[in-house]
């Protein structure tokens, strides 16, 4: 009985972040490459934030309302980012790391007086893998798999405002699900991971989240440890592991 009561709580919070992994490692590669790492941080956090503020403003909001205001803050982060790029590119990171650093701070005053505020930011950041419900993962499944399909049928996506939008309706979805930290680690360890290899990194950064990904949920669930954080260090750990493997192969 117990058994079917872990599968109950570990097969949506594994199907999500599964999901999510796949999702990640492709959109982790463009970001390493265009140099803007910040960028998931930002939106995630700004996206974050409004979805604070719209259950303090609207009281018990619906999951619609949530999601609408949700992704309209991230989409306008999207487009102010990708203007950053086009007006002042040198400074773009920098931009990116400065609002990520006032969305955070907005938070935690928003949350000053709330009863709640320790565990609402708690909730911001890492998350509750472990809470996903099968009725998360029908939500917001089917954005991953049209995210995948757009990205791999339709290359031009990648240049332009088109990797902004795409990314930042991923980003939102994502961080309400396993949080910031789980949102960065997935896109920029894994990218790390095989960033030094000559070719086929999309599916190297796939399996080493899928990696991450099944070990974390699995150590997270045995030992009864809150599964964001350790997602954070196997993803971490699994990164390590694989420029290790690289490093070894281009030796020889």
């Amino acid at each position: 009985m117990q058994g079917l009561e872990t599968l109950d709580i570990v097969l949506p919070a594994t199907t999500a972040g599964l999901a999510i992994a796949l999702t990640h490692s492709v959109l982790g590669i463009e970001v390493l490459r265009r140099g803007i790492i910040f960028i998931d941080l930002a939106i995630a956090q700004i996206a974050g934030l409004c979805v604070v503020l719209t259950a303090l403003w609207l009281h018990n909001p619906s999951w619609g309302q949530t999601q609408f205001i949700a992704v309209i803050a991230a989409l306008s982060a999207a487009f102010f980012f990708r203007w950053v790029e086009r007006v002042v590119p040198i400074e773009q990171e920098a931009v990116i790391g400065s609002c990520f650093i006032l969305a955070a701070s907005a938070v935690l005053l928003v949350l000053a007086d709330h009863p709640n505020g320790g565990e609402e930011v708690q909730h911001i950041l890492s998350g509750q893998m472990l809470f996903i419900s099968w009725s998360d993962v029908l939500a917001f499944l089917p954005l991953y798999v049209a995210a995948l399909v757009i990205w791999f049928g339709m290359p031009s996506v990648r240049s332009g405002i088109g990797f902004f939008v795409l990314f930042a309706l991923v980003v939102t979805a994502s961080v309400q699900l396993v949080g910031v930290y789980v949102v960065f680690a997935s896109l920029i360890l894994p990218a790390l991971a095989v960033n030094a290899m000559p070719g086929r990194r999309v599916p190297a950064a796939m399996s080493a989240s899928i990696l991450a990904v099944i070990i974390g949920i699995f150590v997270s669930t045995l030992g009864d440890y809150p599964a964001g954080p350790v997602i954070v260090f196997v993803f971490a750990f699994i990164a390590i592991l694989f420029r290790l493997m690289l490093s070894s192969k281009i030796e020889v």
